[in-house]
């Protein structure tokens, strides 16, 4: 080998040298970034002088599709478990205090309190205050129902508006890429931003990469479709409020559309299936409505069961019971949400103190009996611990009183509840161990400073090379 091949060759290597140095300090000042992914030196034509080095990301693109995955799952699952976690506890058990069952419990006690002392005010006015609690805690649960609804669909607005910006911002980093690509400069720090985009992105919809010339990608759905290829898709969604129980989709409640074209969220459907997306449609148009439904179901036989017949003579055809819908009868056709809106009879609330002793006599008695007659109140007991078969949607065709209808419900609710914890604790345990790993590409700090010397000692062979070649030519020059 010719001096001037050795000193080309000694030159190349102190200049890669150089950049490997760079790379090194650079992941290892970066080693806690989130989306930093680690970098190594490429070269074309090892052990050629004027060898192009080049930057490469070190992540695994399987490692990214599942973490991506994971995220996603995690998400979704993470909407559901927060609704049935909120629902189950405001149910509650009956020694919760507050709680749908601990007010059974209280207007149970309260009816066998005053039928053993029919002439106490006291214990009417427990009856009142009773029912009105149980009513309260009725209209709670529907409110939460439809309040979790209503978050639902501002989240999904929200996401939506996040989604379009981010498919514009990665559509413009892929032009950049694609620049940079084309001129030979390093387009790493732009990957990472890039690929943090779509992880926000794929947190929503569940997405695939696809790579496209100099570098760029295109990202479709898992039911294929594509949301960017060159240019963005865009997301459509109209969101409401406020939201009632009785608005549905598609009647009431947008869907979501791609270029002005609606597609399915749901698994199996094509469209945009899987991820935080789905779920808060899910709950929005699925699960919260089921929920409001058997509250509705469980709120219509308290009810009824104060209506039937022959439990107060008194009672005019037609008028409500102890329990209204509010301020009415109860209705086949009344709309969704009566648990929002059952209500203690005005006759009897507890504001109206005055006239309590109906609770005693009858809802349409003329003027107070003698105060001894306990019947009414001990055959309203009666009705509460009534064995009857539920005309709650969902729950088993299983006679039960009305405390043994709550607690089947919340025994579904608890249940829904636990395997979304399951869900949660699993996903959550996954997602991390992959996002620890940042796909394949995390960085090794000690392995880093292994490199680091290595190639300390590459720069100072290349280096002796040159002082060799240097000293040789020094030589020829003083013959």
């Amino acid at each position: 080998m010719s001096l001037t091949s050795s000193l080309n060759f000694a030159v190349a290597g102190l200049d890669l040298a150089s950049r490997r140095a760079e790379v090194v300090s650079r992941n290892v000042a970066n080693a806690d970034r989130a989306g930093y992914a680690t970098r190594n030196v490429e070269t074309g034509g090892v052990g050629q002088p004027g060898a192009v080095a080049t930057i490469a990301r070190g992540t695994d693109p399987q490692l990214v599709l599942l973490r991506r995955d994971a995220q996603s799952r995690l998400g979704g699952n993470e909407v559901l478990q927060s609704f049935h976690t909120a629902l189950d506890a405001a149910i509650g058990d009956p020694d919760t205090p507050g709680g749908l069952q601990d007010r059974l419990a209280r207007l149970d006690a309260a009816f066998v309190s005053a039928a053993a002392d029919p002439s106490s005010s006291q214990g009417l006015a427990g009856i009142s205050r009773a029912a009105s609690d149980l009513a309260t805690a009725f209209n709670g649960l529907g409110d939460l129902v439809d309040r979790h609804r209503q978050d639902a669909d501002g989240a999904i607005g929200k996401a939506v508006t996040q989604i379009n910006q981010d498919l514009e911002d990665v559509a413009r980093l892929n032009t950049d890429i694609r620049r940079l690509h084309s001129s030979g400069h390093d387009t790493a720090d732009l990957l990472d931003q890039r690929g943090v985009l779509i992880d926000r992105i794929s947190g929503q919809i569940p997405l695939r990469e696809m790579p496209r010339d100099g570098g760029a990608v295109a990202l479709v759905s898992r039911g294929g479709v594509m949301l960017l290829d060159g240019k963005p898709a865009t997301l459509g969604f109209a969101a409401r409020a406020p939201i009632t129980a009785a608005m549905t989709f598609p009647t009431h409640l947008s869907g979501l559309e791609v270029n002005g074209r609606p597609v399915n969220v749901t698994e199996g459907s094509g469209g945009i299936p899987g991820g935080k997306l789905e779920a808060l449609f899910a709950l929005r148009d699925d699960t919260a409505p089921e929920a409001m439904r058997r509250l509705d179901g469980l709120a219509g036989d308290l009810i009824a069961r104060f209506e039937a017949g022959g439990l107060d003579a008194t009672r005019p055809v037609g008028a409500p019971g102890l329990f209204t819908d509010a301020g009415n009868a109860s209705s086949p056709t009344a709309p969704s949400g009566l648990a929002g809106r059952i209500s203690i009879n005005a006759l009897v609330a507890p504001d109206n103190s005055a006239n309590l002793w109906r609770l005693r006599d009858g809802l349409g008695a003329t003027a107070p009996g003698t105060g001894a007659d306990g019947n009414l109140l001990l055959r309203y007991g009666a009705a509460l611990a009534e064995r009857r078969t539920p005309a709650v949607p969902g729950l088993p065709d299983v006679p039960e009183d009305v405390a043994g209808h709550a607690a089947t419900l919340r025994s579904l609710v608890s249940g829904a509840r636990v395997r979304f914890d399951d869900a949660v604790a699993f996903g959550t345990t996954e997602a991390q161990a992959l996002v620890e790993g940042r796909d394949g590409g995390k960085v090794d700090v000690d392995g880093e400073m292994r490199r680091l010397i290595e190639i300390e000692q590459a720069y100072a062979a290349n280096a002796r090379i040159v002082q060799a070649v240097s000293d040789m030519m020094n030589r020829l020059t003083e013959i």
